[in-house]
């Protein structure tokens, strides 16, 4: 069984720790479970009321106290999420007036003497940008309210432990600009977010708008990933997904991330490292990650001249390795795992991440030349809006409340994700998404994709076309899986994926991707939605 260097928190710049529930009455058990999985931290929390039940005495010897103090005495780091709401201040309302917000503020004054430096952080509120979440009193303006709190709990914190703000549902950079424009940055010492995804491709283009952000008003600050994870009933791609997100936000600068969750829940039936008390794949590749990769420090990505090929050198002979479909040879002494740990005799490089320690290993050449998800935001696709007239307009970033997209302010709801999209418009108005390939060179190419959308509204029209000329079309009710379509391109060739609203607007969100693959060497494309 792998062990956990005991200076892994002190030392690591990148720390991987787990959710739990404590608060919500889940037994002292969940203890042993964290230990079990070698989490150095746990994100958890012990609510206002809980903890004050009577103005100015506070209570901080409950059975919850009393378990995530017995977390500290393990030796694990505690972050605890606080929401400023207690009924026996500003009316049960978020805390605006000054008696409630410095009641509030002495409260984790309270928590930060009670639990000690095992208390590394304190995440003001959670999941903010959800409608109604921030309920201040009627007629508080919300951003300016969230600041002032910020900066009462802070002048009464100094910095220790760290005060997180933000904390958004997925990135929510959109949402996050008001309030570092209206002085946040000065008033917290870390930016939480909550960056799901279903594929952690293209997290690090997020996270780049969101330092861009932080940088136009004038100070970066931290990014705590306080929660991610992924609702899947399929194991093997949670625990696949968790190394890989995991590389890529240690890659990315952020300073910590936990996973969502440590167990099972009712709520959230197939998000946890542990159901009852069996490890999960994902369980085993969270305790491989602790043991064998992470205390190696930050990765960096290797160039082996394939933007499809993600390689990522942890220390100086781990490295987490994936891509498009392709042989890997490995050299002397290098070995490869699995996301879980398992030894791997004939590795092949695919989507599933790869763990090789050795630093001897040769990739082959791949038979993907595109693909709409490893190529998202990294110029290989461009993006367009598409009239009635059939005039095409650039799609520009935009910063949304939740997760960050390709779109314009003028043809919303129509957006493109990494592996999700929506048109707008109607049969007699459509604003159609493009997607657009355009050859490096001559190429004999084999097109194949995978469609699937809910079953509500009359379906999106989707067509192929190259250079302009349909070579595939239908109506995705259901879903679609074209190809292998023959496509032979010159230099300066486009293929075009157009994807509109058919007849009636609602309903036009759908999950896609589509891949290039040279002639007769194609293989079925697996739409990323899970099922």
């Amino acid at each position: 069984m792998f062990t956990l260097p005991a200076s892994a928190v002190a030392e690591s710049s990148f720390v991987l720790g787990v959710q739990t529930h404590f608060s919500q009455g889940w037994p002292p058990t969940g203890n042993a479970l964290t230990a079990d999985v070698l989490s150095p931290l746990q994100r958890d929390s012990l609510p206002w009321p809980m903890g004050e039940p009577t103005k100015g005495r506070y209570a901080l010897d409950s059975s919850t106290a009393q378990t995530l103090k017995g977390a500290c005495k393990a030796g694990r780091r505690l972050i605890l999420t606080q929401v400023p709401v207690h009924p026996l201040y500003d009316e049960g309302q978020w805390v605006s007036s000054d008696a409630g917000r410095t009641a509030f503020a002495d409260y984790l004054v309270a928590l930060t003497q009670a639990f000690g430096p095992c208390l590394v952080a304190i995440e003001l509120g959670n999941e903010i940008n959800g409608t109604r979440v921030m309920r201040f009193a009627p007629g508080t303006d919300s951003t300016a309210a969230y600041v002032r709190l910020a900066a009462t709990v802070r002048a009464k914190l100094g910095g220790s432990p760290a005060l997180l703000g933000g904390s958004t549902n997925m990135i929510g950079t959109g949402f996050l600009r008001p309030l570092f424009a209206a002085g946040l940055l000065t008033q917290v010492d870390g930016i939480a977010v909550h960056p799901y995804r279903t594929r952690g491709e293209g997290v690090d283009l997020e996270l780049a708008k969101l330092r861009a952000a932080m940088d136009a008003s004038g100070r970066r600050l931290p990014v705590w990933a306080t929660e991610f994870g992924l609702a899947t009933a399929d194991q093997t791609l949670a625990a696949g997904e968790l190394v890989k997100q995991a590389t890529l936000l240690a890659a990315n600068d952020v300073a910590m991330a936990s996973w969502y969750a440590l167990v099972d829940q009712s709520g959230y039936p197939t998000m946890g490292l542990v159901s009852g008390s069996a490890l999960k794949e994902q369980g085993r590749a969270f305790r491989f990650l602790q043991a064998a990769v992470l205390p190696k420090g930050r990765p960096l990505r290797l160039d082996l001249g394939d933007p499809l090929l993600q390689a990522w050198r942890f220390g100086d002979d781990v490295t987490v390795i994936w891509g498009t479909l392709r042989s890997l040879v490995l050299g002397s002494g290098t070995r490869a795992y699995s996301p879980t740990g398992a030894t791997l005799a004939a590795p092949m490089i695919g989507e599933e991440p790869i763990v090789l320690i050795g630093k001897g290993f040769t990739p082959g050449a791949s038979s993907v030349v595109g693909d709409t998800l490893f190529g998202w935001g990294t110029g290989a696709w461009r993006y367009f809006v598409r009239a009635k007239d059939g005039k095409d307009t650039t799609l520009d970033w935009i910063d949304d409340t939740w997760t960050g997209y390709f779109g314009n302010a003028y043809s919303r709801p129509l957006r493109i994700n990494a592996t999700t999209a929506a048109v707008a418009g109607t049969g007699s108005a459509p604003l159609r998404a493009v997607w657009r390939y355009t050859a490096p060179g001559a190429q004999s190419l084999d097109l194949r994709a995978c469609f699937a959308k809910a079953a509500v509204g009359d379906g999106v029209d989707l067509t192929v076309l190259h250079n302009g000329r349909p070579v595939w079309q239908a109506v995705l009710v259901d879903r679609q899986a074209p190809g292998p379509l023959p496509l032979d391109l010159a230099r300066g060739d486009t293929v075009d994926l157009v994807a509109g609203p058919n007849q009636s607007a609602g309903g036009d969100a759908f999950t896609y991707r589509l891949t290039l693959f040279r002639r007769g060497q194609s293989a079925p494309v697996i739409c990323p939605d899970g099922a």
